[in-house]
């Protein structure tokens, strides 16, 4: 019995010695990293920028009359790479640097450019890399001069990214989906794309209204107007989308065209191998709704509701044939996910093909099918001003 009783003191006294908060980290302790960026400098160094949350305290100087506290402070280190950058970074602060609120990642376009191999290792050993934050390329600037931009509709910048990208009125991908994107043979990479406008005007903003195309590890181009429309329309990234064709030639009341809002979207990729290569079907099909008719056509007449599906399914094919065109003449990255597709249908044929997919994907012959079905005509039928008449 002594022999149990201490065993089990002992069992006792060593869990005793876990609890408690000996590896505690205090809010106090910590500065929050909302947003990062890297960047290529000229002498070939990286670059890595964090735009951090500030503490509030309490708010005295607010109180009193005084000056606004800045919300936010933006930092930026050089080094060989970018954990000695973040360690140069970590001397500037007296607090220790916690990446778990991170929330965007951003890459610099001439960074993105030369290779993202390096910050990829990092993002994967990382404990503290948040997987489902954002990450966008920026076009045409850097990273660091994004993070160090205001935007007038959220005191933290990085949130202002946040919620355009989360919203989904571009395209968007998370960290995760990006990496397994870029390591895989399969398909190709796809981000948003970042630039500030209205610089010149003193209302800067934030605009993602292109995307950014990857082949393995590095940028290639971007997408943008039309074509990142119909990308994110065979991607089933539709919210908000809207689509304008002209019906009409213009007159003197009416500029002749008409508008929809996409509902929604559905996208299939048929494969087939013939004489030892592959052949694709992509059909894309959406349905949608009228939003404006700046013409004399009464869509309450079956003929005229069919003609307007037919204009809009056949823009929407030729903006697809220059998806297409593009990812197998241009970029040479696969960014609507054929050799996915191939795995999955053909995956004895894919073990022979998956190693030189880079090299097949630009020969291998692509037909398309699309369909734009209008489902709601809303309230009028007509423009009022025939309807007046």
């Amino acid at each position: 019995m002594p022999r149990v009783f201490l065993k089990c003191l002992t069992v006792f006294l060593i869990i005793g010695l876990l609890t408690g908060c000996w590896d505690r980290n205090e809010m106090d302790e910590l500065a929050f990293v909302m947003a990062s960026g890297i960047d290529l400098t000229e002498d070939g160094q990286v670059e890595v920028t964090l735009q951090i949350a500030l503490p509030t305290g309490i708010p005295s100087s607010l109180a009193s009359g005084g000056r606004s506290v800045k919300p936010v402070l933006v930092l930026s280190a050089k080094g060989k790479d970018g954990i000695d950058a973040l360690g140069k970074l970590q001397t500037q602060l007296s607090r220790r640097i916690n990446l778990g609120h991170r929330g965007v990642l951003i890459f610099g376009e001439e960074y993105a450019r030369h290779g993202i191999d390096q910050v990829l290792d990092t993002l994967l050993r990382s404990p503290e890399s948040r997987f489902n934050s954002y990450v966008v390329t920026a076009s045409g600037t850097t990273a660091k001069e994004i993070l160090n931009s205001t935007y007038q509709l959220e005191s933290i910048p990085a949130l202002g990214i946040n919620n355009l990208q989360s919203n989904d009125f571009s395209f968007s991908i998370k960290m995760d989906k990006f990496i397994e994107t870029v390591s895989s043979p399969e398909l190709d990479a796809v981000t948003g794309a970042i630039r500030i406008a209205n610089k010149k005007t003193g209302s800067e903003t934030f605009m993602l209204d292109k995307a950014a195309v990857y082949r393995e590890n590095k940028l290639v181009g971007f997408l943008s107007g039309m074509q990142l429309k119909s990308f994110r329309l065979a991607k089933g990234h539709v919210n908000g989308m809207k689509l304008s064709v002209d019906m009409e030639p213009p007159k003197e009341r009416y500029k002749g065209t008409v508008a929809v809002q996409i509902l929604k979207s559905t996208t299939k990729i048929r494969t087939r191998i013939r004489n030892g290569m592959p052949e694709i079907t992509l059909s894309v099909k959406a349905t949608a709704q009228i939003i404006s008719n700046d013409t004399t056509i009464d869509f309450n007449k079956a003929a005229n509701l069919q003609a307007a599906e037919e204009k809009f399914s056949d823009e929407l094919q030729k903006s697809m044939t220059s998806i297409v065109s593009l990812s197998q003449n241009k970029f040479k990255a696969d960014i609507l996910g054929v050799g996915r597709e191939l795995h999955i249908e053909h995956p004895f044929y894919w073990k022979t093909a998956k190693t030189a997919w880079e090299e097949l994907y630009p020969k291998v012959p692509v037909s398309l099918q699309t369909d734009i079905q209008i489902e709601r005509i809303g309230r009028m039928q007509a423009n009022p001003n025939v309807q007046m008449k």
